[in-house]
């Protein structure tokens, strides 16, 4: 089950890499201007939301089969939509299903691995992020591979990849249960509608995470070409090295979990990674400033899959409500990101804008801190067996 958990992260990887691979190219092909392409995302990232929401819901009631069927469909769909279209107007539609379906996928495959957490009591999720990652990075590579026979071959082939899941998996048998348990009704002051400060926490740290590895990934490069003039990488080895990078620290997040508490390690790395960005954004040459962005890249990555595998740890009795709170929290913080830094870049520089991804580790650590102190009832070690860690939650 852990190996076909595994195979949806990569596959959901490979599909993310090879777009964002496409995207110099579909800016190019349709003549659009940066604006414009900042509105199609825009659009595309406010439409995953209330997808995200739902899907939560729909887990928590049928399960995530279902969903991943639905979400790989959907994303192949859009794929072949946008592989055939020469207009902008068709496009934003087709990335607004496109990053829907993304992000209701999204939500399953964590809900997947937060439920075979909840059953094996082994802390797979910084791995399956780890997969994630490295196999975004074969798909940018995969799709640069394309451009030769024409930039647009690679959505029918991405799309073709998607149909062939869906087909393997209707004749595949069911998935963990990530289903809500049955409760008695809630009574007034106890509605169902909020999962608790604790899980909000939780949420708040796997947002800020992902606007930080929203900032690097839309700028960095950017500050690397500024600062390293004579820099020159092809799109798609650039995308592929920033994943990769990322699934190298979930691996090595997933080796350090087995020694030590996941908050801890979660506030270690929010300070780890502000004191790296200083020495980037101070550092005496280009080698070090791009050395110190590399670390900071690798302490980033493992703070989400922690803070899935943390929630799923607070409400085992509502994972795809959890998944899908957490993850509409990193999402959310797409929107934000982009905005952010700009008009900072624009008032006072794109050094000291870069600046804000110090106070994100700063917030993150702090949030872990605040998360941990709050009582016995917070997220239990990651070395105890499931059932002890139910026991000790039940205290």
């Amino acid at each position: 089950m852990i190996r076909l958990c595994a195979a949806l992260f990569c596959l959901f990887g490979f599909t993310l890499g090879s777009w964002q691979a496409s995207l110099p190219d579909l800016v190019r092909g349709l003549d659009m201007s940066p604006l414009e392409l900042g509105l199609c995302l825009t659009v595309g990232f406010a439409g995953a939301l209330p997808a995200m929401f739902m899907g939560g819901r729909l887990i928590a009631r049928f399960g995530a089969k279902g969903l991943l069927m639905a979400g790989a469909a959907g994303m192949a769909c859009a794929l072949v939509g946008v592989g055939f279209t020469g207009s902008y107007v068709v496009l934003v539609p087709l990335v607004l299903v496109l990053l829907g379906c993304q992000g209701s996928f999204d939500v399953a495959i964590n809900a997947v691995a937060i439920a075979i957490e909840q059953q094996s009591g082994k802390q797979i999720l910084a791995f399956m992020h780890g997969a994630f990652s490295l196999a975004a990075a074969a798909g940018a590579l995969c799709f640069g591979a394309y451009r030769p026979l024409g930039f647009r071959v690679g959505y029918f082939g991405v799309a073709a990849v998607l149909v062939l899941f869906v087909w393997w998996m209707a004749r595949w048998r069911a998935l963990p249960e990530a289903r809500s348990s049955a409760a008695p009704e809630a009574g007034p002051g106890e509605r169902r509608v909020l999962l608790g400060a604790d899980v909000l926490l939780v949420a708040g740290v796997v947002g800020v995470s992902f606007l930080g590895s929203g900032i690097l990934e839309n700028w960095s490069a950017i500050y690397v070409r500024d600062t390293v003039s004579d820099l020159a990488i092809i799109s798609s080895f650039g995308l592929a090295s920033f994943h990769g990078a990322m699934g190298l620290g979930r691996v090595l997040t997933s080796a350090v979990l087995r020694y030590f508490d996941r908050l801890v390690t979660i506030a270690a790395c929010g300070l780890l990674m502000a004191a790296a960005m200083v020495w980037s954004l101070f550092a005496p040459g280009p080698v070090q400033a791009v050395a110190a962005l590399f670390i900071v890249g690798i302490l980033l990555s493992g703070i989400a899959p922690i803070g899935f595998s943390v929630a799923g740890d607070l409400r085992p009795d509502r994972v795809g409500e959890v998944s899908s709170t957490v993850a509409i929290a990193g999402y959310a913080s797409f929107l934000v990101g982009p905005v952010l830094v700009g008009v900072l870049a624009d008032l006072l520089g794109l050094r000291a804008a870069l600046g804000s991804v110090v106070v994100v580790g700063v917030v993150i650590s702090l949030l872990a801190l605040l998360l941990r102190g709050q009582g016995p009832r917070r997220a239990p070690s990651a070395r105890a067996p499931l059932d002890v860690r139910l026991e000790k939650a039940e205290r």
